[in-house]
Formats: C-alpha cells, structure tokens, sequence
C-alpha cells in the first residue's frame, strides 16, 4: 500500500511487514482490518516474520490499531513463531521513542527492539 498525507506505506511480504510514515487515517477500521487480515494470513504459514516500524506520527485511534497489530504478533511468538520487530524512531522525536517503549512493555515473547536511526 502507498502512503498517502494520513496513512503510512505499508509493505507486506510472505516474511517481512514493514510501515513508514505518519497514520492518522479517517477511518481506521477501513486501514487496519485488511493489514490485520493479511498479517495474521501470512503469520500461520511461516516459522519466523520480521517487522519493521518507522512512524512519524500517529493519533490515539491509531495507537488502538497498533495495540491490536503488535497483539496478533504477540500471540504468534507466544504460539511458537519467531518475531522480530524493530521500532525505529529519529533521535529527535522522544514521542516516537516513547511511544515505541510503550508498544515493548507488552511484548514478552516476540523479539522487539528500539533502534534510534
């Protein structure tokens, strides 16, 4: 999926998912239940999946698909699968880099890291 000026790119492989940009889509249930669909399609036929986010910004409706994004992650960890998930976030943006440390309270199974690029 292209970015537009509110959603980011979203690039989805049979391994790899990865998002960049700034989300903040009107209707978010229309962005994310296709993303969710396709995650949790390509998480059943694979042992390991990589994950890469690199936001700008993203709004409190948002931060509920992402809640439930990094969940179905979790939940594949959880069930065996090898997850990776790098959040990515510039070194002059602490709300990124928070918000990234919040995401990473949650996840006990999945391999997440913080990477200040």
């Amino acid at each position: 999926l292209e970015s537009t000026n509110r959603t980011p790119e979203v690039s989805i492989s049979d391994s790899a998912l990865e998002l960049k940009g700034e989300c903040y889509p009107e209707d978010i249930t229309a962005f994310a239940e296709p993303i969710l669909e396709l995650l949790a399609e390509k998480l059943e036929a694979c042992e390991s999946y990589s994950v890469g986010l690199e936001l700008r910004y993203f709004n409190s409706s948002s931060a509920k698909f992402f809640f439930d994004f990094f969940e179905v992650l979790e939940d594949a960890a959880a069930d065996g699968k090898s997850i990776s998930i790098e959040w990515r976030y510039r070194s002059t943006d602490n709300s990124m880099k928070e918000a990234g440390e919040d995401f990473e309270e949650d996840m006990e199974e999945a391999n997440y890291q913080l990477v200040e690029i």
